[in-house]
């Protein structure tokens, strides 16, 4: 019998990680003298890894500085992040009581994160503490990022988990496409980093409203 395995993103899907983001994002624009971002603009910037976000914010501000001094603005940025990784991060509200039962009820839980490896298990350390993973997947050399379905795959076939027993839990367009690319029931959540509107702008139309919601669906899937 398929073991019943649900795979959730991290950020925006279970953590509220924008402000600690937004912390090292403008902490590292602010050696440049790059105007900071607030934290609606870095909720539209985030999904494909801290880099992109940077880049993104400071394309986006119109200020321009000298492409060899990218890399230590990336530098800057992730030096302040590995050191405030959680200072403001909280799980979603019910997200905590939402694991627990999926956990003693004997799903098999895991997260795929497009966060660095080291960053997202030291957060989830922080912040779920008494929450039983059974994997935890960054960005690493094994996996390309989402949403790229590789490390989804594999997780799969390590839990012997096919595609009618297994969910990615998401809140992005990047999540979409992960659970597309792996042929798998994604479920897209709206109360994290992308609103209803902007999924739907993406072409996702149904999507979850809050975390009781979101145990409904799960449960409904695997009846």
């Amino acid at each position: 019998m398929a073991e019943k395995l649900i795979v959730f993103d991290l950020d925006g899907t279970l953590l509220d990680t924008l402000e600690d983001i937004r912390g090292a994002i403008n902490y590292a624009l602010s050696a440049w003298s790059v105007p900071k971002v607030d934290k609606n603009k870095i909720r539209e910037y985030v999904g494909h890894g801290l880099r992109n976000a940077l880049f993104t914010a400071l394309n986006k501000s119109g200020v321009q500085i000298p492409q060899e001094d990218l890399p230590l603005m990336v530098d800057l940025m992730l030096s302040c992040y590995r050191n405030h990784p959680s200072d403001h991060t909280r799980p979603y509200d019910g997200i905590v009581d939402m694991l627990s039962f999926l956990m003693d009820d004997g799903f098999q839980l895991g997260v795929i994160s497009n966060k660095s490896q080291e960053l997202v298990v030291r957060i989830i350390k922080d912040t779920l503490p008494s929450i039983r993973f059974e994997f935890i997947i960054g960005q690493c050399d094994q996996y390309p990022l989402k949403p790229d379905p590789e490390s989804l795959l594999s997780m799969m076939e390590r839990f012997s988990s096919d595609r009618n027993s297994t969910l990615f839990v998401g809140d992005s367009e990047v999540d979409y496409e992960t659970a597309k690319n792996a042929g798998v029931k994604g479920i897209i959540v709206n109360y994290g980093f992308r609103t209803k509107k902007e999924l739907e702008g993406k072409g996702i139309k149904d999507t979850v409203d809050d975390v009781p919601t979101l145990l409904e669906r799960i449960l409904a899937f695997y009846k």
